[in-house]
């Protein structure tokens, strides 16, 4: 493995949103949930894990959300778009040489289409349900976001991924809550991460091995939840679950931020 001192993850100001159910508790005190993204320099490439919402959607997501935006209090400006990002550590979109993508719910892959020319990784499966989901899963699915017409590169893996040959960069293969479903294995210096995907939503579903309302497969989504536990323990690695506010705030207090 070759220095991991040649890797800094980039936790990027993320949209958010509300969940109804603690809106109606709290009101406009309710905690946001942040819509992921993260970027990871390596000195062979650029990885993005998800990607966020779309581009065209800055400033009002109603319009390309629709519902769902409204009901649920999305906030998506300027300062969340990947561009904008990307360009504080002097990069551009074209730079991407692989973005990880956790599962094609409409949540994470917006701004997927800005990466033609990107090594787009995939869990097996996942294109085929996404154009084709089971009824309750539909609304999770936005066609336009991996649709053919954006020329995007996908390499689907039926097992885990080392990145970079070195050990620094993993996409796991953890299905269940999606057929695909991916997280991310991120060897820092005297430091790793594993971002959690969908693979699990709360500390509390993680302590308690419980899986999600919209899980496709839940005794895949707990045998995945499993695994997750024995890869935290193995490689003494810290767990982000990438919608919970709580780790949001804890893990970016002490990580560079752009």
């Amino acid at each position: 493995m070759s220095s991991a001192s040649k890797l800094t993850l980039w936790p990027l100001t993320p949209a958010t949103y509300q969940s109804p159910a603690q809106f109606a508790v709290y009101g406009d005190d309710a905690p946001r949930v942040p819509m992921p993204a993260y970027l990871i320099e390596h000195q062979d490439g650029l990885v993005l894990f998800d990607a966020g919402l779309d581009p065209d959607a800055v400033g009002d997501p109603v319009s390309g959300y629709g519902e769902v935006a409204e009901r649920i209090r999305v906030r998506f400006d300027e300062r969340n778009l990947l561009e904008t990002q990307l360009r504080k550590r002097g990069h551009s979109l074209a730079d991407v040489t692989t973005v990880i993508a956790s599962h094609l719910h409409w949540d994470h892959i917006g701004g997927l289409k800005q990466f033609p020319n990107a090594r787009i990784i995939l869990g097996t499966g996942e294109q085929a349900y996404a154009g084709s989901p089971e009824r309750f899963a539909d609304a999770f699915y936005r066609p336009e976001d991996f649709s053919d017409e954006h020329g995007l590169r996908y390499d689907e893996i039926d097992d885990d991924l080392d990145i970079f040959g070195d050990g620094t960069v993993t996409a796991l293969r953890l299905p269940g809550h999606t057929p695909g479903s991916l997280a991310a294995l991120v060897r820092l210096e005297g430091r790793s991460f594993v971002l959690s995907g969908d693979v699990v939503h709360t500390r509390d579903a993680y302590e308690h091995e419980v899986h999600y309302h919209g899980d496709v497969d839940s005794m895949a989504a707990r045998r995945s939840l499993r695994r997750l536990r024995s890869v935290i323990e193995e490689e003494s690695a810290e767990l982000w679950i990438v919608h919970d506010p709580e780790d949001w705030s804890r893990f970016t207090a002490d990580l560079p931020q752009l």
